[in-house]
């Protein structure tokens, strides 16, 4: 009974160890095939107890390996990169990547690879061949980079597609770099704008190539507004017409509005107003508030009238930063638009207020700063109107003969400076009481009283 046991086992056993063998004879040959269609030279197999295949080979310079591991086929090809490489890495990008990881401005590649190493490199060499080589081996397999070496987890039935793909990433990596160049290269021609820009970026932060203000010149006409905004930018004066174009377009109202920033009073106030008005009838916010915030620069009695307009219309954000540019104009002029937007029922809007008053305030509105902190329930709004009362009474302390002040005694009272005969003032003892002085007396009248 045993020995017809032990002999079906071992009939069973020995058919499996045979399969076992002629799938690794199998598997072996379609590498042999792969490494002769690509050329390699060098090739030499062997196994570890007939269970673990390894195939060695030199590609050029660079020397090739493929093992098993486990019914997956791992490749790694080890190659000598441009100075500063062994310090790359590029792997599969994690749920949480880190901080220092490179982002070369293609979404769809930053999305799925983490970077790591010398940026200048990184993105040099990144250019939109490597990544689309990069992203298709990936979708193959479970692709690795690091210290000079690329390793690849994939599967014998997609070996034959992507070894010469894998071959000519290396090529491209280990090919003679110039910085400046490809850099340049890049920011001319690649066709993701975020990657133009990064290149860009780049080159504008290591200045002292004669290739970059060429480069910055041919980005002025880049199809995307935020590489011309950069470049523009960077050239200072010469790229001046090329902001104001950035600032008129309905492109990016991100853009925009930094190119009306970064234009500021050299925007001239017609094409301000022009923008402006053009932004807020497409809702182009950012751009709308940065026209605003000029305008209050330009503090013209045109720009304040522009600016009480835009307050008393909008709601909201506009109307606050409408608030703020009239407290930028430094003039007394914007005061009757600001005292008349404290009655307004917005919060936001009259903390703004009382935040512009505090610049541009006098004693006219101190009473109405008052009566809106004790209306309200808002603590930000009572400290913004009791700063803006502190600001105009600070303007006003110890001024000259004739000159209206607040007196310290109480909020609200008014007085004249103390230095000649012939002040008026409220009195410190009675609140409401009215004072004549002059050098010899001093008559108080009661409330109500005659004179």
């Amino acid at each position: 009974m045993w020995e017809l046991i032990v002999m079906a086992l071992s009939g069973a056993g020995g058919a499996a160890l045979t399969g076992w063998h002629r799938s690794l004879r199998s598997r072996l040959q379609l590498w042999q095939d792969v490494a002769a269609s690509c050329g390699l030279s060098e090739v030499e197999s062997y196994s570890v107890w007939n269970l673990y295949l390894v195939l060695k080979a030199q590609a050029g310079l660079a020397g090739v390996w493929i093992g098993s591991y486990g019914k997956k086929t791992r490749v790694g090809i080890r190659f000598s990169g441009p100075p500063g490489f062994k310090e790359l890495k590029i792997s599969r990008e994690t749920s949480a990547p880190a901080a220092r990881e490179i982002e070369v401005g293609d979404e769809p590649f930053d999305r799925a690879f983490f970077v790591e190493g010398p940026v200048r490199l990184a993105c040099a060499l990144l250019d939109a061949e490597t990544r689309r080589l990069l992203l298709s081996l990936n979708a193959e397999g479970h692709l690795a980079i690091a210290g000079e070496r690329l390793e690849v987890v994939t599967s014998d039935s997609q070996l034959p597609r992507i070894f010469p793909l894998l071959l000519n990433l290396c090529r491209r990596f280990a090919r003679p770099v110039d910085l400046e160049q490809h850099l340049a290269d890049n920011a001319f021609r690649d066709p993701e704008p975020g990657v133009r820009l990064r290149n860009l970026l780049l080159l504008i932060r290591e200045p002292g190539d004669a290739r970059t203000i060429e480069v910055l010149r041919t980005a002025c006409a880049d199809a995307s507004p935020q590489v011309r905004l950069r470049a523009a930018k960077e050239l200072g004066a010469e790229g001046r017409d090329i902001l104001v174009g950035v600032a008129e377009s309905t492109e990016d109202d991100a853009c925009s509005a930094e190119a009306v920033s970064i234009l500021g009073r050299a925007l001239p106030f017609e094409r301000a107003r022009a923008i402006l008005i053009q932004a807020l009838r497409r809702r182009r916010l950012q751009t709308a508030q940065a026209c605003l915030e000029t305008l209050g620069r330009h503090g013209t009695a045109e720009a304040i009238s522009a600016l009480a307009k835009v307050m008393a219309r909008e709601k909201g954000e506009l109307a606050a930063a409408a608030a703020q540019a009239l407290g930028m104009t430094e003039s007394t002029l914007a005061e009757p638009s600001l005292i008349q937007a404290l009655q307004r029922e917005e919060i936001d809007l009259r903390v703004a207020v009382a935040n512009a008053l505090a610049r541009v305030g006098s004693a006219a509105a101190v009473l109405p700063l008052k009566e809106a902190a004790e209306r309200s329930e808002d603590g930000e709004l009572r400290r913004a109107a009791r700063q803006a009362i502190a600001e105009i009474q600070s303007r006003f302390h110890g001024a000259s003969p004739g000159q209206l002040s607040l007196a310290g005694a109480e909020a609200g009272q008014l007085s004249l400076a103390q230095a000649e005969a012939g002040q008026l003032s409220l009195a410190a003892e009675t609140t409401g009481q009215l004072s004549l002085r002059d050098a010899e007396e001093e008559r108080e009248l009661p409330p109500g009283g005659a004179a």
